[in-house]
C-alpha cells in the first residue's frame, strides 16, 4: 500500500484490516519503513504491508524493489485533501518506473524478471470528503484501475475492499481432503486461477506429485465424489481427496 500524505490513510487501513503494529499519526511520513501484517478474508490469509510514502522528490531505498515483487499495488488517495497533487506524484512515481502492468509493461521481461503489476485505487476518508471528489479521482488517472471509497472511522467500505484484495489476486480456494477422512474446510490451499489437479498436488508434496494415482472432487460443475484427471480445472471452494501411488 503506498500514498503521497500519512494523514492517517495507509496505516490506518492496513491497522483496521491486519494484526500489523503500524504507527498511525495525524502528521504526514510517521511510516519509515515497510510493516507487514496479515489479513484475513473468509478462510485465506492476505498479507498486507503498509509502505513508506512518496513525495515528488523521494522514496524510500528499496522501495521500487518491494513493490516489483509483491503481488498486488493498492494506491491510496486522500479524498479530503488536494486530489491532484496525490495522485500526480502517485502515478509519475509508478509510470516512470514501469511498475504498472499495461500496453507497453508487461508483467515479466525475457527473463522472467517481476516487471509491471496490477494495481488499484483506494480512496479514504469518504466520510468527509466533498461530494463528487471520488469521480474528479477517477478523472484525473488514465489507467483503467478498479476504485474502492473507504472510511476507516466508520468502517464504510472495509468489507468490500478485503473482498476487492481477494478478487483482484486471482486465486482460488482449494481443501485438501485425506483419503477415508473429513475434509478440513478452515486451512484450504491457495493457487492461480487455471491451477489443475497436477498443480494442487505439487503444492500438496512435491516429491509425491509425479506418483499421483487418480484424484476425486468434489465442487463446481462435477457430480459429488468424482474422479478427476489432472489436467482438471480447479474452482473456487473446490474439495479434492488425493490418491498417491508408492
Amino acid at each position: 500500500l503506498g500514498d503521497v500524505y500519512k494523514r492517517q490513510g495507509k496505516s490506518s487501513i492496513v491497522g483496521a484490516l491486519s494484526n500489523a503494529k503500524v504507527n498511525i499519526a495525524a502528521f504526514p511520513f510517521a511510516t519509515s519503513a515497510p510493516v507487514p501484517g496479515m489479513m484475513k478474508y473468509e478462510d485465506v490469509s492476505i498479507q498486507l504491508v503498509d509502505m513508506p510514502p512518496i513525495t515528488a522528490d523521494y522514496s524510500a531505498p528499496g522501495q521500487v524493489g518491494t513493490y516489483r515483487n509483491c503481488d498486488l499495488i493498492a494506491i491510496v488517495i486522500d479524498l479530503s485533501a488536494d486530489v491532484l497533487d496525490q495522485v500526480s506524484i502517485c502515478m509519475e512515481f509508478l509510470e516512470s518506473r514501469s511498475l504498472l502492468v499495461d500496453a507497453e509493461t508487461p508483467a515479466h521481461d525475457g527473463q522472467g524478471n517481476a516487471l509491471g503489476k496490477k494495481a488499484f485505487c483506494i480512496c479514504t476518508k469518504s466520510d468527509i470528503a466533498e461530494p463528487d471528489t471520488l469521480d474528479n479521482v477517477k478523472e484525473l488517472i488514465e489507467h483503467p484501475f478498479e476504485f474502492v471509497e473507504i472510511s476507516v472511522e466508520t468502517g464504510d467500505g472495509l468489507e468490500e475492499l478485503t473482498a476487492t484484495f481477494f478478487r483482484l489476486l486471482e486465486i482460488v480456494r482449494v481443501y485438501a481432503k485425506p483419503p477415508g477422512k473429513p475434509v478440513d474446510m478452515t486451512d484450504p490451499f491457495t493457487l492461480p486461477i487455471g491451477s489443475t489437479v497436477s498443480d494442487l498436488a505439487h503444492v500438496v508434496h512435491r516429491q509425491l506429485a509425479e506418483k499421483l494415482r487418480f484424484a476425486r472432487i468434489w465442487g463446481t460443475g462435477v457430480h459429488d465424489g468424482q474422479n478427476a484427471q489432472r489436467s482438471h480445472v480447479l474452482n473456487d471452494k473446490d474439495v479434492i481427496e488425493l490418491h498417491f501411488g508408492k
